[in-house]
């Protein structure tokens, strides 16, 4: 795992000739789906942008960093702040899934609706976006698995990648993740030491 950590970094540059194969690039995002969520509730869509001409379309709104249009393919991933129907669809999959029952489906439903949906819509929003994050992460580490590079981006206009994209006002553009191989040489890294980072408390 170690290894798999070190491998990752913010590839700023791609091949753009070399392409990742389909199944793995299908089995990378499969993975990404598998993430973890706040009550399991998935608030989330992934974009997945492979045609080239729609790059080129996309890099303004990116401040035209090369990585997008240099890159196999890029994830916008995006939150969803509809989160009554998100609510809505998971107490559905889950009833098909997990055998809830109606009272078990109706009890989770009151839980969210105090815990999150409560909040006023700015702050939802920013609930939904944090998931986002952890699937940003584990789209990152499961691409750095397979020896494919990735470069966290949040350096874009949301307004212009949604207008770009086409996407419903409760699709929010939150975070940028192009993926392919590298075209420069992997820079040194610096982190703070252990004891700097963790108080550990026994």
């Amino acid at each position: 795992m170690r290894d798999v950590v070190a491998f990752r970094f913010a590839c700023k540059h791609f091949d753009a000739a070399k392409k990742i194969e389909d199944g793995v690039l299908h089995e990378i995002l499969d993975l990404t789906r598998l993430s973890p969520s706040s009550y399991g509730l998935q608030p989330w869509k992934f974009i997945v942008i492979e045609n080239d001409d729609m790059k080129k379309a996309l890099a303004p709104a990116c401040y035209n960093q090369p990585q997008i249009t240099e890159a196999c393919c890029v994830v916008v991933m995006c939150a969803r702040t509809d989160v009554v129907k998100v609510l809505d669809e998971y107490s559905a999959k889950s009833k098909a899934d997990l055998g809830y029952t109606d009272e078990q489906s109706e009890g989770f439903k009151k839980m969210i609706i105090g815990a999150v949906l409560s909040r006023v819509d700015e702050d939802i929003k920013v609930w939904a976006q944090k998931q986002v994050y952890l699937a940003g992460m584990s789209l990152m580490m499961i691409a750095a698995e397979k020896g494919i590079d990735s470069c966290p981006m949040e350096g874009f206009e949301p307004a212009k990648v949604s207008e770009v994209l086409g996407l419903p006002q409760e699709l929010v553009p939150t975070l940028v993740v192009p993926l392919g191989y590298r075209n420069m040489e992997q820079p040194k890294k610096t982190r703070f030491d252990f004891d700097a980072v963790f108080e550990e408390r026994k």
